[in-house]
């Protein structure tokens, strides 16, 4: 148990910022058409930001910090400067991302096991945390990501013991969603039901990584919330349309409450990102079963007299592939001709 006492006299209150999926990289998504690292290094700043202007007592991330378990450290690096300047401490669940092969025992070997061990972060886990401040008490845990989370019971990843606390807030990264979402979702390999995991948790808060897209379900007086990927990586109409925010909990002797924080530096999704490749590629596709189906419709006793150059230039030509279609069957037809 690690016990954090914090300075009360000018704070009434105890708050929190909470952000998650951050997907650090060197590279930028195909579907961004803007100066992706640019962006990543104004949204990291403006949270910095508030959170030192709100004077938070905890910092919270639910995962993903990274996009790979040992990601370049060029670009990377100069995000990391930014990340230091949080005055508060920075507490981190591994997500999926952050381990090999969905293993947290792989950890050690990753960039987020080595900075937990620089104490540049603190990794959160099921042993408690308490905080103290603004004649607060509260209790702080974690779930990181695992290959078996969301395909059992969600006890053991989702419900914690309130003990010895004013609340308490859990993090997790896993596919915690409303029923709602789930039911409208069938292509989810494995998913848990925020409302379940609600009915079976102590915590006041449950605050979830993992899925992109926001949500939030309140019961009994307990929330769970997600308030999205702070990147947008995909051009998925969903991510188009939303804004990258974070969530500021409030905690103070009569409650907990939380509020949403839209980033004003995040350009609205119609101009940083495209559908362009992704049209590019479903023609790609489509021109390639064109040419497939095509070439099926014209075995027969013809063409098995014919010289196989003959057989493949009637084929495009009924097909009616584009040049850069033609180009590429003809590339590798000579490669496959020149073979030995």
């Amino acid at each position: 148990m690690f016990i954090s006492s914090l300075c009360t006299k000018e704070k009434s209150e105890m708050r929190l910022l909470y952000f998650t999926d951050t997907h650090l990289r060197g590279t930028a998504p195909a579907a961004r058409t803007d100066d992706f690292a640019a962006a990543v290094r104004a949204k990291l700043s403006e949270v910095v930001r508030l959170a030192n202007e709100l004077k938070v007592s905890a910092v919270l991330h639910g995962g993903d910090l990274f996009d790979l378990p040992e990601p370049g450290l060029g670009q990377v690096g100069e995000y990391l400067e930014i990340l230091r300047r949080f005055r508060a401490p920075l507490y981190v669940v591994p997500g999926n991302h952050d381990a090999y092969g969905h293993n947290p025992a792989t950890l050690p070997r990753t960039l987020l096991g080595f900075l937990a061990r620089m104490g540049l972060v603190r990794l959160l886990n099921r042993e408690p945390v308490y905080l103290e401040g603004g004649g607060v008490r509260l209790q702080l845990t974690g779930q990181g990501y695992h290959a078996g989370i969301d395909r059992r019971d969600p006890g053991p990843d989702y419900a914690v013991e309130k003990r010895d606390c004013d609340f308490a807030v859990h993090v997790a990264h896993g596919m915690l969603l409303p029923r709602s979402v789930i039911s409208s979702a069938p292509f989810l390999p494995a998913a848990t039901a925020a409302e379940e995991a609600l009915e079976a948790t102590g915590a006041d808060y449950t605050l979830a990584g993992h899925y992109h897209m926001p949500w939030e379900v309140r019961i009994g007086g307990k929330v769970a919330l997600n308030p999205g990927a702070l990147v947008r990586l995909s051009a998925h109409p969903d991510e188009i349309a939303r804004t990258p925010r974070v969530v500021v909990l409030e905690c103070a002797g009569g409650g907990v409450s939380h509020r949403y924080v839209a980033l004003e530096c995040a350009r609205p999704g119609e101009e940083v990102l495209s559908r362009a490749h992704l049209d590019a590629a479903r023609v790609r596709e489509e021109s390639r079963a064109a040419f497939l189906a095509g070439l099926e419709s014209f075995r027969g006793e013809r063409f098995a007299v014919m010289e196989p150059e003959e057989v493949l230039r009637e084929v495009l030509a009924r097909a009616g592939a584009g040049p850069e279609v033609e180009a590429e069957i003809w590339r590798r037809f000579q490669v496959r001709v020149s073979s030995p």
